[in-house]
């Protein structure tokens, strides 16, 4: 076999007391009702090697994950690294959005004392742990997640189930077993928010981790869970919400369990498959900045994401320097056999992933959401018309607004990198100065 993997966790469960992330800045956890990890999976060929680090926290900023990635990328000894997060709401801040709709600053006493170092740890132990592999692959439909876009009767969304719109329901579920048939590590592969517990003050890992407990105790091997397209999807739950709570949680958990093992056990044939890194680069455009003349009056009625972003702009104005005319960032894509892992620092609509899927020369293409940074919302074009929370998160991330076809360009651009696979045995990597 010429496919080496390894896996290892650490936990990194914050101190009770500290602020979760995902709602406000005044949420203050009071118990822990499942531990957090940091679980590494190192997989490598002769020719090349990469790390995927699935951490159990809501969102990273690109600033910290790029941190991540440099000094794992040393203790593993691989050359490319992706830091994925599951995206529970019920973990620390790890994002930052200080100025954006008071969500608080970066909890860097967890990040300095306690996500780092793990990280590094989790990355060195998997290394140390690689043994010879095969891979296989199972899919299944899983209702786990709902579009959570609900159209309201005047025509505008708000925050629920909408049974109308998108969601892409294939769960995949890559293993790897070493020699006779030992299983080493599975990784589960579906979009939908944990958001299932609700703005609660318990520590949890939300319903995935009911979902990887249960892959764990069936299939005897450490799992990674990995977000698909989430960005306008629900956890399904009979409250017919997006939110519930903990018992909420609980039950989405268990179903997404049973569809993770009828998955893993549809599994009959395991391959010594090819791993092969290519990467690029991902370019957007930004739309002509609002005049200057005309944020005064825009401020008077704004809020959050909007009026911290047109602060900005005024700032920006004020220096004389509005910044670069496009946003410019790296991209790095998987290819094991014939799946290919394509990660997007976004909270991307399942419209888009649904897209690059059919597009894909690979029948098992799946886009990681909220990896490698964090950038807001991702919406397709077809969704900015109604409007609604991630179409205002979308255009006011940032003081230069995106175009509403950035889903498109970026499919293309991932299409084109994705192109080269075929023809490349090596790449090195590309990081941010």
């Amino acid at each position: 076999m010429s496919l080496f993997a390894g896996v290892a966790r650490e936990q990194i469960t914050p101190e009770i007391g500290s602020l979760l992330f995902g709602y406000n800045n005044h949420t203050h956890s009071q118990a822990v009702h499942d531990n957090l990890n940091a679980t590494a999976l190192v997989i490598k060929t002769n020719e090349t090697s990469v790390l995927l680090l699935s951490l159990e926290v809501c969102l990273v900023a690109e600033v910290l994950s790029d941190e991540i990635r440099e000094k794992t990328k040393a203790a593993a000894g691989v050359e490319h690294v992706i830091v994925s997060c599951t995206h529970t709401h019920s973990g620390p801040n790890t994002a930052g959005f200080g100025r954006f709709g008071g969500f608080g600053d970066t909890d860097t006493n967890f990040t300095e004392n306690i996500l780092v170092p793990k990280c590094i740890a989790a990355a060195k132990a998997a290394a140390s742990a690689m043994v010879p592999v095969k891979m296989g692959i199972g899919t299944t439909e899983s209702k786990v997640g709902i579009n959570r876009r609900q159209l309201l009767p005047d025509n505008t969304v708000k925050l629920g189930q909408n049974p109308w719109d998108p969601y892409d329901s294939t769960m995949t579920v890559i293993s790897f077993r070493g020699e006779y048939d030992k299983p080493v590590a599975n990784l589960v592969h579906v979009g939908a928010h944990p958001t299932a517990s609700g703005i609660n003050t318990e520590i949890t890992r939300d319903w995935p981790g009911v979902m990887v407990d249960r892959m764990e105790a069936e299939s005897g091997a450490m799992t990674l869970y990995v977000n698909g397209t989430q960005g306008d999807i629900a956890p399904r739950m009979a409250n017919g919400d997006s939110i519930g709570d903990i018992n909420h949680a609980m039950e989405v958990g268990g179903l997404a369990g049973i569809d993770a093992v009828r998955a893993y056990k549809t599994i009959k044939t395991f391959y010594d498959e090819p791993l092969t890194v290519v990467c690029g680069e991902l370019n957007l455009p930004y739309m002509p900045p609002i005049p200057e003349s005309d944020i005064p009056e825009m401020l008077v009625s704004a809020e959050g994401y909007k009026r911290a972003s047109l602060e900005y702009l005024q700032t920006l104005y004020k220096s004389g320097d509005l910044g670069e005319e496009a946003w410019t960032f790296p991209q790095t894509i998987v290819r094991i056999g014939p799946v290919v892992m394509v990660p997007y620092p976004f909270e991307v609509s399942s419209e888009i992933g649904l897209r690059l899927r059919a597009y894909s020369p690979y029948a098992h293409t799946l886009l990681l959401s909220c990896t490698n940074g964090s950038h807001s919302y991702l919406p397709a074009q077809s969704q900015i018309c109604r409007g609604g929370y991630e179409i205002e998160s979308f255009r006011w991330f940032r003081p230069r607004q995106l175009p509403d076809n950035s889903d498109h360009m970026l499919i293309s651009q991932n299409l084109g990198i994705i192109g080269k696979i075929k023809s490349a045995k090596h790449e090195p990597a590309t990081m941010r100065p």
